[in-house]
C-alpha cells in the first residue's frame, strides 16, 4: 500500500477496494481485473484506489496479507479462549476446519490466500507469507504444547503449511468424490510432520 488509512473513512475506502476485488477474484481470473473494475465494484473514485494502492497487484497483495491476519485472529481466539483441544493432533484438526471453512465462506479467500502465487504472476517477494504464517502457528503450538521431540520447530512448521496448502489447492481441482482422500492425506502427512516437534 502507499500508505495506511488515518480516519474511519480512509479505513471503509480500502475495505471497500478489498472487498470488491474479493469478490472480482471468485468471478474473473487475475488479467481479466483492471483498476477501473475493482474501482466501480467497490463504488470509489479511481482517485481514492491510487491513494492508497499503486495497481492492482498491491491490492491483490494486500489482500492476501488480509486473510492470513483474518485465519490467524480465528486461530488465536480459539487459544486464547481456551476454546482449543487438550491435545495437539485434535487442535490441528480445529485449525485446519477454521481454513477450511473461510475457502468455503470469506470471497476471495480460495483465490488468494497465504500463497505468493495468484495464477503465476508473482506478488511481493519481499515478504513471505508462508514464514509468517509458520511462525505464528508455532508460537502457539509450542506455547500451549511444548516442544517434545528434535525436530527443528521453525522449518518442520514452514513445511507444514507449504504442504497444507499445496494439498487444500489440490483439493480444489479433483472431482468432489475424490476431495476426502485428498483431505484425509493431507491431516495424515501434517500430523506426521509435526509429530516429529510435539511427540516426545
Amino acid at each position: 500500500m502507499r500508505r495506511q488509512p488515518v480516519q474511519q473513512r480512509g479505513a471503509a475506502t480500502v475495505t471497500a477496494i478489498l472487498d470488491a476485488c474479493a469478490s472480482l477474484l471468485n468471478d474473473y481470473d487475475y488479467d481479466d481485473i483492471t483498476t477501473a473494475r475493482i474501482v466501480d465494484v467497490a463504488g470509489v473514485p479511481i482517485g481514492s484506489f491510487y491513494q492508497y494502492f499503486p495497481d492492482k497487484r498491491s491490492v491483490v497483495h494486500a489482500l492476501a496479507l488480509r486473510g492470513m491476519e483474518s485465519y490467524l485472529d480465528e486461530v488465536e481466539k480459539l487459544f486464547s479462549d481456551d476454546l482449543i483441544a487438550d491435545n495437539w493432533r485434535d487442535a490441528m484438526g480445529q485449525i485446519v476446519g477454521v481454513y477450511l471453512r473461510m475457502l468455503a465462506e470469506v470471497p476471495g479467500f480460495g483465490r488468494v490466500r497465504f500463497s505468493d502465487m495468484l495464477d503465476s504472476h508473482r506478488l511481493d517477494s519481499s515478504v513471505d507469507q508462508y514464514e509468517l504464517m509458520a511462525e505464528r502457528l508455532a508460537e502457539m503450538f509450542v506455547d500451549r504444547f511444548g516442544v517434545r521431540g528434535p525436530g527443528p520447530v521453525m522449518l518442520t512448521f514452514r513445511i507444514a503449511v507449504h504442504t497444507a496448502d499445496a494439498l487444500f489447492k489440490l483439493a480444489e481441482r479433483v472431482d468432489e468424490q475424490d476431495r476426502p482422500v485428498v483431505f484425509g492425506t493431507a491431516d495424515e502427512v501434517i500430523a506426521r510432520m509435526l509429530a516429529s516437534v510435539l511427540d516426545p
